[in-house]
């Protein structure tokens, strides 16, 4: 198999660095050590089943056992395709269950943000509000330049590259997520800070940037912003960067952002993934869309068009944000069309 997966693995040139990466590790830790010196045409589906079942019982993530899982299925498919079998017998192995809870227990409140905004020290505390308000990756925010600021048709951020760090600890940068740039609104609270970062400055210099004017590393950014003392100032002493994330999720779905919305704002390749990982929020506001509808607010008047609260989370930290293109394929509902669908227009 080792022979067969060398030439699977040259095939995987075309794709991000990353994962090009995780193949190669998930084949030299997992796979290879039981299947390497193995002929390809003696092994089982059996064999290939106790190997995962044994993985999964080692202590292994049902996730990561999936993906060494996906690893040996795609070599195999590649000496299938090569005509050196006729089958591929790990197709027949169910993967593991498990592993897809949604993120419980790791999203901060909008004021445990800001409170761990302060506790940050140094002008790069900026970042935390940055994250915990857009929910960018640590990469994404990283590989914003001052270029990327945009005003139209809203205040935001244009999400176009990453700056990763491989496996040796360098540096490089890599296109988006999923290969696909993106627009991301920018709350009033963030438009004052962008701004700032952004005066009088190239545009292709990193937004957040070290004093030697180099892209940020997140470890040494935790170090220069004080992170450990920070997160154990605000309560979280277990607080991950990445939480960062999944407290902006939190917030704008709780404020009662749209899914959608929300999904092209995280950069979710669906709405579903982002009703997966986060629909605990959006059962917290099951009573509070009973209210709207009809309760102790009364039934809805159907002849009115329908009001917005003057108050309440969605315009309170995110009130005047902008950027969020509308959705493709709505007509907008203008005098004509609201005349035609009242039946006076022929």
């Amino acid at each position: 198999m080792g022979l067969v997966a060398d030439g699977w693995l040259d095939t995987r040139a075309s794709v991000k660095r990353r994962t090009r990466e995780t193949d190669l590790a998930t084949w030299a830790n997992y796979v290879q050590p039981t299947f390497g010196n193995r002929a390809i045409a003696t092994i089982t589906t059996a064999e290939v089943s106790e190997w995962q079942a044994g993985l999964v019982a080692s202590g292994l993530a049902p996730s990561t056992a999936r993906r060494a899982l996906a690893v040996i299925r795609a070599i195999l498919d590649h000496a299938v395709a090569d005509d050196r079998l006729t089958r591929n017998v790990a197709r027949a192995v169910r993967p593991p269950r498990g592993g897809t809870a949604a993120r419980d227990g790791v999203a901060l409140t909008l004021e445990e943000v800001e409170a761990l905004a302060v506790a940050c020290t140094g002008p790069l505390s900026d970042v935390v509000l940055m994250l915990g308000y857009t929910g960018l990756r640590w990469g994404e925010l990283a590989g914003l330049q001052v270029g990327d600021r945009i005003d139209v048709p809203g205040p935001g951020v244009r999400v176009r590259r990453a700056v990763l760090t491989d496996s040796t600890g360098r540096q490089f940068i890599d296109t988006a997520k999923n290969h696909r740039a993106r627009t991301v609104p920018l709350p009033p609270r963030l438009v004052g800070i962008v701004n700032a970062h952004c005066a009088a400055r190239d545009p292709g210099a990193w937004l957040f940037e070290t004093s030697a004017g180099t892209a940020l590393r997140e470890e040494n950014w935790k170090r220069a912003v004080g992170w450990p003392h920070a997160k154990h100032a605000i309560g979280r002493p277990n607080l991950r960067v990445h939480d960062l994330r999944h407290s902006a999720a939190s917030i704008w779905l709780g404020a009662g952002a749209d899914a959608k919305v929300v999904q092209r704002v995280l950069g979710h390749a669906t709405a579903s993934m982002t009703l997966d990982l986060y629909g605990h929020v959006i059962d917290a506001n099951l009573w509070r869309g009973a209210e709207l509808v009809g309760g102790r607010k009364g039934a809805v008047d159907l002849d009115k068009p329908p009001q917005r609260e003057s108050a309440g989370l969605l315009e309170s930290p995110f009130s005047g944000a902008a950027g969020v293109e509308p959705p493709e394929g709505v007509e907008p509902s203008t005098y004509a069309l609201r005349v035609r669908r009242s039946g006076r227009l022929s």
